[in-house]
């Protein structure tokens, strides 16, 4: 193990024995305890604040609880796409306007662990955020 004397900081290999004394100095160690340096502690503590930081973020932005993206997809095709009659672009446009933002309300109010156990009770709150978002 290598051990930084406490006297000189002069870095010393030593093996667990009595009466260690600094290589320099010569001053035993008597008295002081020792760890090994652990640099792997601050690199753990700089990722985990950095994903920390962008989780907060995220949250913020509203992008924690997003349902996955193929039933965000699925979802919302269904919502503009649910008529066979031809639309106009405008008309288009405004109706994934309230598909989306109904989406967004509903994900709030229904996380997608309750949509996973039970996805018919999405649809009234989905249907409630429609009519709220026109």
């Amino acid at each position: 193990m290598i051990v930084e004397c406490p006297h000189c900081s002069e870095d010393n290999e030593i093996e667990y024995a009595e009466n260690i004394r600094c290589k320099k100095c010569e001053k035993d160690y008597k008295g002081y305890e020792f760890s090994k340096r652990k640099i792997i502690t601050g690199t753990a503590l700089a990722l985990l604040t950095y994903i920390g930081v962008h989780t907060l973020r995220d949250e913020a932005k509203g992008y924690g609880d997003r349902y996955p993206i193929a039933v965000e997809y699925a979802l919302l095709d269904s919502c503009i796409n649910g008529s066979s009659n031809s639309i106009s672009q405008s008309r288009y446009l405004s109706k994934r306007d309230v598909c989306l933002c109904a989406l967004e309300g509903a994900q709030e109010d229904y996380p997608y662990s309750d949509y996973k156990d039970d996805s018919k009770g999405f649809v009234p709150i989905f249907r409630r955020y429609t009519k709220s978002c026109r």
